[in-house]
């Protein structure tokens, strides 16, 4: 079975759960994406998804490497769980820039 369903979580302070999710959907691809406060959401999030038949689930950057293994957990490792990482370069630019 080719790669085509896919589950992506995002988390700012200002998301919220039920309001901020959305589709993007073609003949071969078909990604949720949703919004969350914290990892607790994102561990709902996660095991709903699961439900949508999603393939795997990505996490964005502001996700720790222990909130990934919470979710891992929270689906019962069924599907894989990566995030986005940076390197350590464009973590210090992110730094300088944001921090």
């Amino acid at each position: 079975m080719a790669l085509a369903r896919y589950g992506f979580i995002v988390k700012g302070p200002d998301l919220e759960l039920i309001k901020h999710h959305g589709r993007i959907k073609t003949e071969l691809f078909d990604m949720a994406v949703s919004g969350v406060q914290n990892v607790e959401e994102a561990m709902l999030v996660a095991q709903e998804l699961l439900t949508k038949r999603v393939q795997l689930i990505e996490l964005c950057g502001a996700f720790s490497a222990e909130e990934a293994d919470r979710i891992r957990e929270a689906v019962n490792d069924q599907v894989p769980v990566g995030r986005v990482q940076y390197s350590e370069a464009e973590r210090e630019r992110l730094q300088r820039e944001f921090g």
